[in-house]
């Protein structure tokens, strides 16, 4: 935008003249981020200004949605947002986004006044967005404003807004980068404001309303007789929810807790799981979105506290049917959970984003086999089949098991010890299990951590087994080398045909070749102590004192 144009935009007050201006510039920058050349005589303050003066008029009302446009457009540049931004120009755009006209929180019955038209509304709040995440300066004004308020109270009143689709996504959006990036803000909705509550509600009333949407489809496409019974979600729902989970997330993110802090927080939970559970059995248009919904689901619930686990899989009464059932119950949410954990095997190639994909479904995996015995038996069933070909390692093939056993010997040590416990508490915890799955080898170093390299077992779990041992792997048992986890082929004996003298030179080769290689450091003996960790030695010699442990079943 040339000098000229900044001047009529400043001082000219024919509003098509105006309107030219900014669709032209619109049109010109609708893909650009950055604006070095508004750097020049201040020009950025007087457009800036300029645009604001407008939005304050009204005379100027035709073209408050095209100067809301431009800012967020402009908004993208951090450059200088922190000394150009006031508390007025933020009160304007709060204004704008009608989120004044419902800051009153203490009445129960309170309705919201006349919203501004969608186009204003969707852009004003499209500007917030921008600022808040661009500027700490913006996000310390917004929380000196009641827009935490503002933005709480609408979540009770979207029924009531024409276009409320657009509204929620846009203030989702902005409730989520405040909760991330301002503690006060967030403390003050979760804990004065029960956003939480509200959140889950209004996460409630979506997932009802799509099923009525999709009953009435199904109905009208079936001539009144429906099949099937599923719930689908628009692009737009999808798009909502997943920015309520995070935003869900943001509120009740915390480090360590296992139990809930207070009978509030406790009924919280127990409301939010079958939200959580009804969502996981939702449909989208595609994959790639069905993936980011229960992607962000899994997300929220690693901060979810493991007692609360077993309501993801609830009892079936008489009249209730589910895909998958086990033990009584309708495991449709776990397969979900366990779908999504073999997606996100599949389509994380290298260690660069391993942690960011893998280690939130994973935590939730681990939480689930451990807060419940349905549940644990049900993954078990899913990931660790009885065993039938063991003619290749653990680690190669396409299934669950090859791929989580190839994640046992990743340099990404956050991912391997959670791949390691998953599948240690799928075995009840026991070494000999674990090592029959995986191969000593991908286990050793999980083992060793536990101090279990001596076998036995890490907790106590129910005595009745849920391993049965095929025919085929019990034919093929006693070929199977327990360190890579599968059978080998017969070996030709290296020493055959040779004399002692022969034999005995090759054994002092190989001595040499050792310790050569203790005495550079490339490798350092040890044995398994009394505390089942390994423990170095000073001589190879030593080794001899101590018999070799096999692991325990």
């Amino acid at each position: 935008m040339d000098e000229s144009e900044v001047t009529i935009l400043t001082n000219s007050d024919n509003i098509e003249e105006v309107s030219q201006v900014l669709c032209k510039f619109l049109k010109t920058n609708e893909n650009v981020f950055t604006f070095p050349n508004m750097h020049e005589n201040n020009r950025r303050v007087i457009l800036w200004t300029a645009l604001f003066q407008h939005l304050q008029k009204r005379s100027s009302v035709a073209v408050h949605a095209l100067c809301l446009a431009t800012i967020r457009v402009l908004s993208r540049d951090k450059s200088d947002l922190e000394n150009l931004i006031c508390e007025k120009w933020i009160t304007v755009l709060i204004e704008k986004a009608g989120l004044y006209n419902l800051m009153d929180m203490e009445d129960e019955s309170m309705v919201p006044l006349e919203m501004p038209e969608k186009d204003v509304a969707v852009e004003a709040l499209k500007c917030l967005c921008n600022l808040a995440f661009n500027s700490e300066v913006v996000r310390a004004l917004c929380a000196h404003t009641n827009i935490a308020q503002g933005l709480v109270a609408r979540l009770r009143v979207y029924k009531d807004i024409p276009f409320k689709d657009e509204i929620m996504l846009f203030d989702m959006k902005l409730l989520f980068i405040l909760t991330a990036l301002r503690h006060d803000i967030k403390i003050k909705i979760k804990d004065e404001l029960h956003g939480m509550d509200y959140l889950i509600s209004c996460l409630n009333e979506l997932v009802l309303e799509a099923s009525e949407k999709t009953k009435d489809y199904q109905a009208s496409a079936s001539g009144g007789d429906v099949e099937g019974d599923y719930c689908l979600l628009h692009d737009n729902q999808q798009a909502i929810a997943c920015e309520i989970l995070k935003a869900e997330f943001n509120l009740i993110i915390h480090s360590g807790l296992d139990e809930p802090s207070d009978e509030a927080e406790e009924a919280m939970y127990l409301k939010l799981i079958p939200v959580l559970t009804s969502l996981l059995n939702v449909r989208t248009s595609d994959e790639v979105k069905l993936v980011e919904l229960h992607s962000n689901i899994a997300n929220l619930l690693t901060s979810v506290p493991p007692n609360f686990y077993p309501y993801l899989t609830p009892e079936l009464t008489a009249n209730e049917t589910a895909a998958n059932v086990y033990d009584g119950r309708n495991m449709d949410a776990l397969q979900s959970l366990v779908q999504l954990l073999h997606y996100k095997l599949s389509n994380t190639t290298n260690t660069k984003n391993q942690y960011e994909n893998l280690s939130p479904i994973l935590t939730v995996l681990v939480k689930s086999a451990r807060g419940s015995r349905s549940q644990r038996k049900y993954l078990r069933q899913s990931v660790l089949p009885p065993l039938r070909d063991v003619s290749r390692p653990p680690e190669k093939g396409t299934t669950l098991r090859n791929q989580l056993c190839r994640l046992l010997t990743t340099p990404v040590t956050s991912v391997r010890d959670l791949v390691a416990e998953f599948l240690f508490v799928l075995c009840k915890e026991k070494v000999g299990r674990m090592v029959k799955y995986t191969g000593f080898g991908n286990a050793a170093g999980h083992l060793a951590q536990k101090g279990l390299l001596g076998g036995g077992r890490g907790a106590s779990y129910s005595s009745s087994s849920d391993d049965s041992d095929t025919e085929e792997y019990l034919q093929a048992q006693p070929h199977i080398d327990p360190v890579v986890g599968c059978t080998r082929p017969p070996r030709v004996n290296p020493f055959e045909g040779m004399t002692e003298e022969q034999k005995e030179y090759e054994a002092m080769k190989l001595v040499n070749l050792f310790d050569k290689m203790v005495s550079e450091g490339v490798v350092k003996p040890a044995r398994v102590g009394p505390d089942g960790r390994p423990q170095p030695v000073d001589h190879v010699l030593e080794l001899r004192d101590q018999p070799p442990n096999r692991p325990q079943s």
